[in-house]
């Protein structure tokens, strides 16, 4: 008799018309007290409220005339839950779950209150079971895309946030979820946009505000950063990241005494974090005065309650120091404890598979046939070379030039691969087997779109993301009238610079053990090597130590290889005020030095290692 009725209430309420709902069912509830569906709607409608004890008596009266409804042992465990009363919820879940094996709702509610009680692999089954069952289960997908990006599984974590938030538009934590992994995957426009959303919406704490600005500074936007810390710092004062974030930014920009004035104060209250310690510390280091930051930073060392990160950062910097100071033994074995910190751990055999996959897949035959985009455009300038090999530099002398502008270390070419993949089915790069001329056309287009935005037509605009040789091919058939700049440096020095540096929440896998450093630039060169027999792209090597003991010679030919006329403001590329947001970011604040060739000696006892990869490679003599 109310069937009609009451599949309008559900409708109003699917449509979030909580009023139209509730009147509804009231008005049937006057006449048939006894109604179940009504009963089991209006309990919906208090648990959405937080009503726990509206929502317990409508439960309870219905379940007393249907124990058997595996929808209201849904609405029961909720409840329970809701009250923390997790093994009462677990139970009425596991209960649905008998009257109904396929009711998805309850698989992922009981994954939620499996993952409170600590039964972690349990809980991720039960969100698997949720969505083999509806794979646009918004709560399911949010569910397990957090569970992926607690394990750092991010570009699936992203993958299922992106599809659960399309069903949920409203649900603030797996959005921030979202831009954290859009984060700490690169994907920094797709993070900022992520973030201001959570501001537009009025969700958006200091943590985001903090996230924001390291975003926005990952971009070049210094300014935007300051007033994202700035802002995070008016919602809490003492916003330990916000500070240390905006005394990493005063490192930046060079203002390191301002740095310190902003962080002096909580040093002396004894509120500071490690990370705004490090922070202090480095700043103190760039005005020279390396003992004394030693001194404010070493204690740091052997205090507990560190976490990896500030573990990490504290011994890296400690290493600097001691490395600064001639101190090798020493620094060296911080740089251990340092790498020891990593959780993150590389493949050897996963790397040779995937450098072979792209050796086949981009053989000399296949990359003849291959759809291209046809865009014949020579803007795109791309700086490779393993990282730590001098693409900072070469940027920082082709960004001086008044027709060059600097991008940095753009991810726009992984993230167009993945796409590519995402969008065939097939993974990359088969996914190019079967790639027509508009797929390419499309994605090459966004990222021209990106190099050339808020610029006054510029005639190159170079991307120093070292990563791309990896890409050389899809690169070649996107932009067939592309430059490539190949950064070439003693792989002994290059090892160890790597093994040396923090580089943050980007630090590539195998930079953490000397072995797999070794390993890994085989396996770049093995692969440079192929590109340099198979591509048709216009490839130029500058050797950082020829570069370093000729500076001029070495830049004409970059601006020369770039078809642009000689400009002596190439010279004084330390002059130039650009944002360089990588490591190497005070190195080009300097004229040319010398001091880094060769700086594998000072270490060769404690290389070897690294030293027996390349041999055994055929890179160096024994």
């Amino acid at each position: 008799m109310f069937q009609t009725d009451l599949e309008r209430a559900e409708r109003f309420l699917s449509d979030r018309c909580v009023e139209q709902a509730e009147e509804i069912c009231q008005s049937v509830l006057e006449e048939r007290p006894d109604h179940v569906r009504a009963l089991r709607i209006m309990a919906e409608i208090r648990l959405a409220a937080n009503k726990l004890e509206d929502a317990e008596r409508f439960i309870t009266a219905a379940l007393e005339l249907d124990p058997e409804d595996p929808k209201l042992q849904n609405q029961l465990g909720r409840l329970s839950n809701n009250y923390g009363q997790l093994d009462q919820a677990e139970c009425a879940f596991r209960r649905a779950l008998e009257l109904n094996p396929n009711f998805a709702d309850a698989y992922n509610n009981l994954g939620h209150v499996l993952r409170r009680k600590g039964y972690s692999d349990a809980a991720e089954q039960c969100f698997r079971d949720a969505l083999a069952r509806d794979p646009d289960h918004s709560a399911a997908n949010l569910n397990l895309g957090a569970a992926y990006f607690e394990q750092k599984r991010l570009r699936k974590a992203i993958h299922l946030l992106e599809k659960g938030l399309k069903e949920n538009e409203v649900d603030t934590v797996g959005r921030y979820n979202l831009a954290l992994a859009y984060q700490q995957v690169g994907r920094f426009d797709e993070a900022i946009y992520t973030y201001r959303q959570l501001v537009a919406a009025g969700s958006a704490g200091p943590d985001a505000y903090s996230n924001l600005a390291s975003a926005l500074q990952a971009t070049g936007d210094l300014e935007g950063a300051v007033c994202g810390f700035l802002s995070a710092l008016e919602l809490k004062a003492d916003h330990a990241p916000s500070l240390a974030g905006i005394a990493g930014l005063m490192d930046l920009i060079g203002d390191y005494e301002r740095g310190i004035e902003i962080l002096a104060p909580f040093l002396k209250r004894g509120r500071a974090t490690p990370m705004m310690h490090v922070a202090f510390a480095q700043l103190l280091r760039r005005l020279g005065r390396s003992r004394q930051a030693l001194r404010h930073v070493a204690p740091l060392a052997s205090a507990n309650g560190l976490d990896r990160q500030e573990k990490m950062a504290v011994m890296f910097l400690i290493g600097d120091l001691l490395d600064e100071m001639g101190e090798y033994e020493r620094a060296f074995l911080a740089y251990r404890k340092a790498n020891q910190c990593a959780s993150a751990r590389y493949c050897q055999a996963t790397r040779e598979r995937a450098v072979a996959q792209l050796i086949e897949t981009f053989s000399k035959t296949r990359l003849a046939t291959m759809p291209r985009s046809g865009r014949e455009t020579e803007l795109p300038v791309f700086i490779v070379g393993m990282p730590r090999s001098g693409t900072s530099l070469v940027e920082q002398i082709l960004a001086s030039h008044s027709r060059i502008y600097g991008r940095g270390e753009l991810g726009d070419i992984a993230l167009i691969a993945e796409r590519l993949g995402r969008k065939s089915g097939a993974a990359y790069p088969e996914c190019l087997l079967e790639m027509s001329e508009d797929d390419l056309r499309s994605c090459s287009g966004e990222y021209i779109r990106k190099l050339r935005r808020n610029l006054p037509w510029p005639l190159r605009v170079t991307d120093k993301m070292w990563q791309n040789f990896e890409h050389l091919g899809l690169i070649e058939l996107m932009y067939p009238c592309a430059r490539v700049i190949h950064c070439i440096r003693d792989p002994r020095d290059t090892g160890l610079s790597c093994y040396q540096q923090s580089f943050g929440t980007s630090s590539p896998p195998f930079s953490f053990d000397l072995a797999d450093i070794g390993h890994y630039y085989g396996q770049y060169r093995r692969l440079m090597e192929h590109w340099r027999e198979v591509g048709g792209l216009r490839v130029m090597e500058v050797t950082y130590e020829d570069l370093v003991a000729d500076v001029e010679s070495q830049s004409r030919r970059l601006v020369d290889f770039l078809g642009l006329s000689w400009e002596d403001d190439c010279l004084r590329f330390f002059e130039n005020p650009r944002p360089v947001r990588t490591a190497s970011h005070a190195q080009v604040r300097r004229p040319v030095y010398n001091t880094s060739v060769g700086r594998w000696r000072h270490y060769q006892e404690q290389l070897t290692p690294l030293i027996d990869s390349l041999v055994q490679g055929g890179f160096i003599e024994n």
